[in-house]
């Protein structure tokens, strides 16, 4: 019985992480999402949408993160923690300075970075790709995937 028990327990929490898994249309798609809100409605309004932590913004590992070009959090996935907060000297778990690249990638109006990044589902250091986008000429955005 009790065998049964861990079998069901570890197949509910290997289908909850599955259903997060996300692939890089699904990223672009949603940074495009994030992006045409920030038109519609202006900077301050996109930015308070993107850190409401049970809000359309944040799907599992799919979340909505965005930075001034001086590598200031202004929203980061419902994690009020991190807004303000001056990442620019931030090296990845690769050991990349991960957000100047994603500064550099953002400057050119939008793009793909790769990386290494704590996964909020499993909790493990993991490869991730992200897909920026230029909001303004002080505001960009972007969200990624595990692969």
């Amino acid at each position: 019985m009790f065998s049964k028990i861990v079998k069901i327990g570890l197949g509910v929490a290997l289908c909850s992480t599955l259903s997060f898994a996300t692939t890089a249309d699904e990223a672009k798609t949603f940074v495009e999402k994030a992006a045409k809100l920030c038109a519609e409605k202006g900077e301050a309004e996109c930015i308070n949408a993107f850190n409401v932590k049970e809000g359309e913004f944040i799907q599992g590992e799919l979340y909505i993160f965005g930075y001034d070009f001086n590598g200031t959090v202004k929203a980061f996935g419902g994690k009020p923690q991190m807004v303000g907060k001056n990442l620019f000297n931030l090296k990845g778990a690769g050991g990349k300075m991960l957000i100047q690249e994603l500064v550099k990638t953002a400057k050119t109006g939008e793009g793909w970075v790769d990386y290494k990044w704590s996964n909020p589902v499993t909790n493990k250091i993991a490869d991730k790709t992200s897909f920026v986008k230029k909001i303004n000429d002080n505001f960009w955005i972007g969200a990624g995937y595990y692969k």
